[in-house]
């Protein structure tokens, strides 16, 4: 069965029976994706690492680089290639710091390219097979196996244990992000705006409906509910605090919150944890997957030496000092499957002091992501919309796009086509944009050679020119 087909159904069952659909999808995530006996073997090793000196992370990244890059050299092209180029070997990189000897890898040398960093002794067919977001760049085809994804699981089981959950692998969760989950054609002021999962103990909230007439509904099902964990997206989570504090609307209190996927700032963290009387933990992990990075019990963010190295580079290259900002460039461990090494990721990171943190781990710290901060939409029929990148996922032959709110209804999307972009794929993306924002806002799509850089070169994806306009101020 198709992917359109399972969606047209779906749009057109009762709740009930979209609730046994989602579910069904949760049991299949659980079991075809992931594989609990690792999840579960690799957080026990991930609670001893943890504990490591600084000098015991360093012989551990050595030892595992070695080993990727055996891997790589032997069975990976672009990098058999790429060794030949530079006639080294896998036992050259003595050292962490030795990885420098590699040069950085663009997104725009692994777009349409893919093949050429897969290992060739995995068939592509079985893999676990995903999608980078597209709007800055066409996306990137991405490919794991269960084990790889049960590992870069079980370091987001260990961030949850970090946040104080009894029970982190399957918590009683409300989710916040950008599924499609009300049907397109609803009435967004009287729809049910949430459905669930009953194998992952989720109940998955819809992100593109959230008005000040909604809250309320949003609030009451969130209080009955009772989640222990909130995760998601922190632009859903601040509308929902600042709405429910104008109306003097009680929120639950569940034991933390994990947002990850767009910038926190320090003032919203304040404002969320407020309103929800619960700590916020901030989670960095790219989709590629690269890296993962997260918030310990003190609200200070660590590198997972483990997970891969993470650099956070200046614009020669350079490692940048403790409090400059810098790209962030990951090389992961856990991916044996489609080798990335040093790969540019495209976010702006700060790289924290050098002093140990009270936790007591000798984890490399992070002062602050930048990432890409884009503006949240208000659209009279859905309300606050925000995390729209979603919306090019699947789609190819796109190098660049950017949206723009002219008005309230009037959405304007710039796009820089690649050879193959037609007429069906921008069906296509207009398709799922009007099922972010309704089907009342004029959507138009204007092609164009390229798109002009704000201030330092910072790409802006989402930009609104009515927030003057929107209720409840972003």
């Amino acid at each position: 069965m198709t992917f359109k087909l399972k969606e047209k159904i779906y749009n057109k069952s009762q709740i009930w029976l979209q609730n046994i659909i989602v579910s069904t999808q949760g049991l299949l995530f659980r079991y075809r994706r992931g594989n609990d006996r690792i999840i579960r073997s690799q957080l026990e090793f991930l609670l001893k690492s943890e504990r490591w000196t600084s000098a015991q992370f360093r012989q551990y990244q050595g030892q595992q680089l070695r080993r990727l890059l055996r891997l790589a050299f032997g069975q990976v092209p672009y990098y058999r290639e790429l060794q030949k180029k530079l006639g080294c070997q896998p036992e050259d990189f003595k050292e962490p710091e030795d990885i420098k000897r590699l040069p950085i890898l663009e997104k725009s040398q692994v777009r349409g390219n893919e093949k050429y960093f897969l290992n060739v002794i995995f068939n592509p067919k079985k893999s676990t097979k995903g999608y980078t977001s597209g709007t800055t760049g066409s996306p990137i085809e991405l490919h794991e196996t269960q084990e790889s994804f049960s590992k870069t699981w079980g370091f987001v089981v260990r961030l949850r244990k970090w946040a104080g959950l009894s029970d982190p692998m399957y918590p009683r969760r409300a989710q916040f992000t950008g599924r499609n989950i009300v049907p397109l054609g609803q009435n967004p002021k009287t729809a049910v705006y949430w459905r669930r999962n009953i194998p992952g103990n989720t109940l998955l909230f819809s992100t593109t409906h959230i008005l000040p007439e909604t809250v309320p509904h949003y609030a009451q099902a969130l209080r009955e509910f009772g989640p222990e964990l909130i995760d998601g997206y922190p632009s859903s989570l601040l509308i929902i605090a600042r709405i429910s504090r104008r109306l003097r609307i009680d929120l639950p209190k569940p034991k933390c919150i994990i947002v990850t996927a767009e910038t926190l700032l320090p003032e919203h963290r304040r404002e969320i944890e407020e309103a929800f009387h619960c700590r916020v933990h901030n989670q960095y992990a790219a989709s590629e997957p690269s890296c993962f990075w997260g918030d310990c019990e003190y609200g200070v963010m660590h590198e997972s030496p483990e997970y891969g190295i993470s650099e956070i580079v200046d614009s020669r290259g350079n490692p940048a000092m403790e409090g400059e900002a810098g790209e962030v460039l990951t090389t992961p461990f856990t991916n044996h499957m489609m080798v990335l090494v040093r790969y540019r990721v495209g976010d702006i990171a700060v790289k924290g002091p050098s002093a140990l943190c009270q936790c007591g781990r000798f984890m490399p710290r992070v002062e602050r992501v930048e990432g890409r901060k884009d503006d949240i939409l208000f659209v009279p029929e859905r309300g606050y919309v925000g995390r729209l990148d979603p919306v090019f996922k699947g789609l190819h032959s796109i190098i660049e796009a950017q949206i723009i709110q002219e008005d309230l209804n009037n959405i304007r999307i710039l796009l820089v086509p690649d050879s193959g972009y037609n007429q069906d794929l921008e069906a296509h993306l207009l398709e799922n944009l009007h099922a972010k924002l309704g089907k009342s806002v004029s959507i138009t799509v204007e092609t164009v050679t390229r798109i002009a850089r704000g201030p330092r070169g910072k790409f802006n994806s989402v930009i609104s020119k009515v927030k003057h306009l929107y209720p409840d101020r972003m």
